[in-house]
């Protein structure tokens, strides 16, 4: 059974699908330029995840948290085989079908609307990634380990940093609408990996607001 916490979350995310893809809109002009600026954690975290990927060939991908399915698209153009996306928001899953469909890639990416956590998989993966999903997760130790148990060789989750001016700010915002969001710092995050019994991993900082978990779940297992 959902958590109360999860089913908040679920629910705000249902009923913002549309907007909270603009965030991501590859729009030209003044408006791509200010939200560039202003969200740029948004953006440089994706580059990091794709330079966590190089290096792989023929590779396969669960997006968890995937949202309108953008960096799905990212993941198929830079050489995987096969993407699954998983996120409990149908309407997010319709825009990713949508999104990939546009961008031709359809052929290599399948999109499942349910519970990471509580879905049953019939296959490991070669890279498991969570972009903008450990922001909202009140156990990130156990969703780090369901990664790993999922993940033949690397696993990689962005967490956003705590901060003086922008995490109060973001914590207000999504209280108003009920819904909960976490921070982290390099130390918390370090003790998560202990829990979930990750050895091998670097962290690697991005933009003033987050920090990239890339870890190598094979190392659990030695």
């Amino acid at each position: 059974m959902k958590g109360q916490i999860w089913v908040t979350v679920e629910s705000y995310f249902r009923q913002r699908a549309a907007k909270f893809d603009a965030l991501y809109e590859e729009a030209r002009g003044w408006r791509g330029w200010i939200n560039r600026r202003l969200r740029r954690g948004l953006f440089e975290r994706v580059e990091r995840t794709l330079e966590a990927l190089e290096g792989l060939r023929d590779f396969s991908v669960l997006d968890v948290g995937c949202g309108s399915g953008r960096n799905s698209v990212l993941f198929a153009k830079v050489g995987a085989r096969r993407v699954v996306g998983i996120d409990f928001s149908e309407p997010m899953i319709a825009l990713a079908r949508e999104f990939t469909r546009r961008h031709g890639v359809d052929d290599r990416c399948q999109f499942i609307p349910g519970d990471f956590l509580a879905c049953s998989f019939a296959e490991r993966f070669d890279a498991v990634v969570a972009l903008g999903v450990f922001d909202y997760v009140a156990d990130p130790p156990s969703m780090l380990r369901r990664m790993m148990e999922l993940s033949s060789g690397r696993v990689i989750a962005s967490f956003p940093a705590r901060s003086l001016v922008r995490a109060p700010l973001r914590k207000f915002r999504y209280a108003l609408r009920r819904c909960p969001v976490y921070f982290y710092t390099r130390e918390r995050l370090e003790g998560i990996c202990r829990q979930a019994g990750l050895a091998e991993y670097r962290i690697v900082p991005y933009a003033s607001s987050g920090l990239l978990l890339v870890g190598e779940a094979g190392a659990a297992g030695r």
